[in-house]
């Protein structure tokens, strides 16, 4: 299978993301792209009085509208509005295609029969190679999308699984020496206080915003209670797992801008 590759040379063209589709000759049909309208507006109302289209018939819909926002720029190459019209119907309908086949993620979870692992993280991967299967799947091979789908989900939790375990094996305790260090009460412990503080006031470890915020609500400067990764990753949106990498790699970017401080050296 070939990726087709939407040209970002003009500026018109900039913004409109990169969409993955089967190269089949099909799909280049005026019929395929009226069925793709027809597909989009029926999933777009909210009340659907035709009958629901078969699996094959969406996922074509699918792969058409990615075929008409990503068309090679030549000849009668359509316009850039009239490609982003086509990704807006590609989201739409690929948005469908997942919420429909969410049962698939929690059915792959329970299956997996995990002690030990946080079943939020196991969602979100879950989630995502759902999504991911949907992006890959090429309805012309003659296989039901839920066998593909589940396969794809679990091997995302399997590689998950190894994962995690391989960590817990080298990282078993999880340890903040950063900020451990600036709780000691000694002599130079208010001018490390400080210069910390001046280091996320300054970003002088070059934090992302997401960095921040956590630090923020896992660190607090006014000597508040911490939230936990768990709350965190309510408030922000991710799994607390998430939050706990997000936050080391926050740490060891704090720890090498404090490294240079003439202060503190």
């Amino acid at each position: 299978m070939a990726t087709s590759v939407i040209q970002t040379r003009r500026p018109a063209e900039r913004g409109v993301r990169r969409l993955w589709y089967v190269p089949d000759p099909r799909l280049r049909t005026l019929a395929a792209s009226r069925r793709a309208i027809e597909i989009a507006d029926w999933v777009r109302a909210e009340q659907r009085s035709t009958p629901r289209p078969d699996e094959g018939t969406l996922f074509v819909a699918l792969h058409t509208c990615a075929y008409r926002a990503s068309r090679p720029a030549r000849g009668r190459a359509p316009t850039h509005r009239q490609r982003r019209r086509w990704a807006r119907r590609w989201h739409l309908i690929r948005e469908y295609i997942v919420t429909e086949n969410l049962g698939l993620v929690y059915t792959m979870i329970a299956r997996f029969r995990a002690k030990g692992f946080d079943h939020d993280d196991l969602l979100s991967e879950a989630l995502f190679a759902l999504a991911r299967a949907v992006d890959r799947f090429n309805p012309w091979r003659g296989f039901r999308f839920s066998t593909y789908a589940c396969n794809v989900i679990a091997r995302a939790l399997m590689r998950r699984g190894k994962i995690q375990s391989r960590y817990r094996q080298f990282f078993p305790v999880q340890f903040e020496g950063l900020f451990d260090r600036i709780e000691r009460v000694d002599a130079s412990g208010d001018i490390y206080i400080e210069r910390v503080k001046r280091a996320m006031a300054f970003n002088l470890g070059d934090l992302t915003e997401m960095e921040s915020r956590i630090l923020a609500k896992r660190f607090p400067v006014d000597r508040g209670p911490p939230l936990t990764f768990r709350q965190i990753g309510k408030v922000v949106g991710l799994s607390k797992e998430r939050v706990r990498q997000i936050q080391n790699a926050a740490l060891v970017k704090l720890r090498e801008a404090l490294r240079s401080d003439p202060l503190l050296g």
